[in-house]
């Protein structure tokens, strides 16, 4: 058996080498299929698929607590603690914190992510250092933590995988620190950070230990006990929360956590991009679909002009099963030569949408299929070749030997079954491509609807710039006074500037967003207790409004004569008056919490509303104070400046002349400010659709492949029936049939084909197109517009293909026609 396989390997490539024109053609339309699917099973490999350097992987998952609210956020260490004691689904909780730090090894400064774990983290995880030992629990306790364990990547790169690396003292943001231990190549947590990471114990004291806001929180993640669903861990940790949340006595009931949120890891990772990786999925795969039918009936045709062969080989002895199994050995080679290139276009085209697949996906998609994406390519090019290659090894070993050596006809032998097979394959092929433009069409609605969104704002000329400063350095200091103020007056003074001034968060960007709960009224102890109203937290500077051109629609905004020594004001937006000001009512002053910590905030004007969190998001309650008024020791500093700030800038310069004269600047100002970034705004507004963009680009790209392809399917048997009806076309015309008549004929044949594929694609699409509502903005899933759409493009486009067969066909000369067998 194996010498006869042997034998019928040669013989295919043999045959292959014999035909050039078809070999290239199916390997060709193979390639793009396959390719596609290598490509997108390399980025699902990178993503949904990942390997966590984990024991147990999907036994990880995140715990995050719920407000009465339904906000979620971090877990304070009681809560951590109870669920450690009580639970009896998990296995056991263990909690970090991340922050951007400096290591200072004797060589320079290095930028690292410093996350502070607890002692059972890395036992939790099923993981210890390669080198050195983990933390030990007195480690945690305030004064006792100065121990530090490197990843792999920092060892090897800053310190050339020095052997002595346990004992060395290094300093953490200037504080010193020993190296306890190396990690093994590969561990990260959190898995998607891009800066070096090194871990310290997290320190647990009495600070920590408050329940109260300035209180520690942290990130927690658990591990499900074996056989332990998430739904019944959740429900169990869910109860536990209940009875901790009848120990914060001092928040509001609505702040409170009291319940649990739980979710795997692994889903945490990809929860945003999820949707649109299972939806370009299915897409690559119709890709490969119509690849398929599209070989098979190439296939089909080529046994067809094979029957003779097949006929004298089967006269000769062979039997059936070998004849079928020539031709699936021939399939085989043409699906793994397909296969081989393809993996040549998929790299291509990784390479070519990296930086948008990192973007977008937040991590990084290696260009090269690994081991396990390969096993599946090898598994797809098998099914491949069963996929296609079935139905011609069948017609081909049941050929009618007596009949078919008797005729020397390239019809001769063949049937309706064929014809139906291959008719039904078109159909196939042009439904699937209808469904692929029916998506791609309703994602480029999407992406247009979105460009043509009101902000509210200008971005045209605005540059947003992110000073990052380290930490440690200015602890204790006011950053906004010694680093900001002195920045923004040597920006304005730089050629082309118009404006600038500080912000906490820009419109659309991800930066942190602060929601914070105050209370409406004066303040007084002895005034009625007010209703408490959530906002977002911003705090700007007088100069916003220049840059970004936003309109007032009552009061103003700040201005110069708004200092820390004047009455503090705030303004709002109309969703703030919408939600809390009755009646449009008067604006009263408020206070945080309803205590008497600082001076009031007092409402001087209402901010038409903008687009703040996302182009497809409709604005929220927001609440804006004055920056050039905050003192280190307000109230509102700590949740505003000191977390983060952005330098929104105007000029009448474009970004390629500006850009690396406000880099300049930064350096000469404070050389802390090196790793600070500078973006257009324009460039923020096309991230906030950087998901959709992708998607519509790369559905646009594969809809259009598809399409191809499927016209390449139609055009290639209207071709193969013309030639196989010469002899019926030449003596119709020789009874007196006129030329317009045969090309009716074919287009008819080719309008049956084409009007059952189109209302087949119109009901893959009405039942698929549900899959992509997540994405679409300013249409519908079942958008009837698009639909019409699509089917008349394919409808323009199929009788082009159509007509250059039926054209051939209406230009035979009768007495050629008759001579041809």
């Amino acid at each position: 058996m194996f010498a006869s396989l042997i034998q019928d390997i040669r013989f295919g490539l043999r045959q292959l080498r014999r035909s050039p024109g078809f070999t290239l053609t199916v390997v060709g339309v193979l390639a793009l299929g396959i390719g596609a699917n290598a490509a997108m099973f390399t980025v699902l490999d990178g993503t949904l698929l990942r390997r966590l350097p984990y024991r147990d992987p999907n036994q990880i998952v995140t715990l995050q607590t719920v407000t009465g609210k339904g906000d979620e956020q971090s877990v304070h260490i009681l809560d951590i603690e109870q669920w450690q004691q009580r639970s009896k689904t998990l296995e056991g909780v263990a909690y970090y914190d991340q922050a951007d730090g400096v290591l200072d090894a004797g060589l320079g400064e290095q930028d690292i992510t410093k996350t502070a774990i607890s002692a059972n983290l890395l036992p939790l995880l099923g993981t210890a250092p390669a080198l050195g030992r983990a933390f030990l629990p007195d480690e945690q306790l305030e004064g006792k933590g100065s121990v530090a364990i490197l990843s792999n990547d920092l060892w090897r790169n800053v310190f050339h995988e020095s052997p002595d690396i346990i004992g060395r003292a290094v300093r953490i943001d200037d504080a010193p620190f020993t190296v306890v231990g190396v990690m093994p190549a590969r561990f990260a947590l959190p898995v998607d950070t891009k800066t070096p990471q090194i871990w310290v114990p997290a320190t647990v004291g009495a600070k920590q230990r408050a329940r109260s806001y300035d209180a520690g929180w942290f990130r927690a993640i658990g591990r499900t006990r074996s056989g332990v669903s998430e739904a019944a861990a959740q429900r169990e940790l869910s109860s536990i929360q209940g009875d901790n949340a009848k120990l914060y006595t001092d928040m509001a009931p609505d702040l409170t956590p009291s319940a649990v949120k739980l979710i795997s890891y692994r889903k945490e990772l990809t929860a945003k991009q999820r949707p649109a990786l299972l939806a370009l999925l299915g897409a690559v795969g119709m890709v490969w679909l119509i690849a398929c039918a599209n070989v098979a009936n190439l296939m089909l045709a080529r046994s067809t002009a094979r029957r003779r062969e097949m006929a004298v080989r089967g006269a000769l002895g062979a039997s059936a099963w070998r004849l079928a199994r020539q031709m699936m050995v021939e399939s085989l080679l043409l699906s793994l030569s397909g296969t081989a290139i393809g993996i040549g276009l998929a790299y291509a085209t990784l390479r070519a949408f990296s930086k948008s697949l990192e973007a977008s996906l937040a991590t990084h998609i290696g260009t090269l299929p690994d081991t396990p994406v390969l096993l599946a390519l090898l598994a797809l090019s098998i099914l491949s070749a069963l996929v296609f290659g079935v139905a011609p090894a069948l017609f081909g070993a049941r050929v009618p030997i007596d009949q078919t050596l008797r005729s020397g006809g390239t019809q001769a032998g063949t049937g309706r079954g064929q014809h139906r097979a291959q008719s039904a394959l078109v159909v196939a092929e042009i439904g699937l491509c209808l469904a692929m433009l029916v998506a791609c069409g309703l994602l480029l609605r999407t992406v247009f609807a979105l460009r043509n969104v009101p902000l509210g704002f200008r971005t045209d000329h605005v540059y947003v710039l992110t000073p990052k400063l380290p930490a440690y350095k200015y602890r204790g200091l006011d950053a906004n006074t010694t680093v900001y103020k002195p920045l923004l007056d040597r920006i304005r003074a730089v050629h082309g500037v118009e404006a600038a001034t500080i912000t906490t968060v820009m419109p659309l960007s991800n930066g942190f967003h602060v929601n914070l709960t105050l209370n409406m009224g004066k303040g007084d102890s002895t005034s009625k207790p007010k209703p408490s109203v959530s906002a977002t937290l911003k705090a700007a500077g007088p100069e916003l409004q220049k840059v970004l051109g936003f309109q007032m629609a009552q009061g103003r905004f700040f201005n110069d004569q708004d200092t820390p020594d004047s009455q503090h004001v705030a303004v709002v937006n109309e969703a703030f008056v919408k939600s809390y000001v009755p009646d449009n009512g008067p604006l009263e002053n408020f206070t945080v919490g309803g205590k008497e910590k600082g001076k009031g905030f007092k409402i001087v004007g209402v901010i038409r509303d903008f687009h703040q969190a996302g182009i497809d998001t409709p604005a929220v309650p927001e609440i804006d104070v004055c920056a050039p008024q905050m003192r280190k020791g307000d109230n509102f500093y700590q949740p505003t400046l000191s977390v983060r700030v952005q330098l929104a800038i105007r000029a009448n310069r474009d970004a390629s002349s500006l850009i690396p004269d406000l880099e300049r600047v930064m350096r000469d100002v404070n050389p802390d400010l090196r790793a600070s970034e500078v973006e257009t705004m324009d460039q923020i507004v096309e991230d906030a659709m950087a998901s959709r963009l992708l998607a519509a680009h790369l559905l646009e790209a594969l809809g259009f492949l598809a399409l191809g392809v499927a016209l390449a399917g139609l055009y290639s048997l209207l071709a193969y029936l013309v030639t196989l009806r010469t002899r019926e076309f030449g003596l119709r015309m020789a009874l007196g049939a006129a030329r317009g008549d045969i090309l009716s004929l074919v287009m008819r044949q080719a309008g049956w084909m084409v009007g059952g594929g189109i209302a087949l694609g119109v009901a893959v699409s009405l039942a698929t197109t549900q899959l992509l509502k997540h994405f679409l903005f300013g249409v519908q899933a079942r958008d009837i517009a698009t639909v019409a759409l699509a089917a008349t493009l394919m409808i323009v486009v199929a009788a082009i293909a159509a007509y250059l067969p039926a054209r051939r066909a209406a230009g035979i000369e009768p007495m050629d026609a008759l001579r041809t067998e």
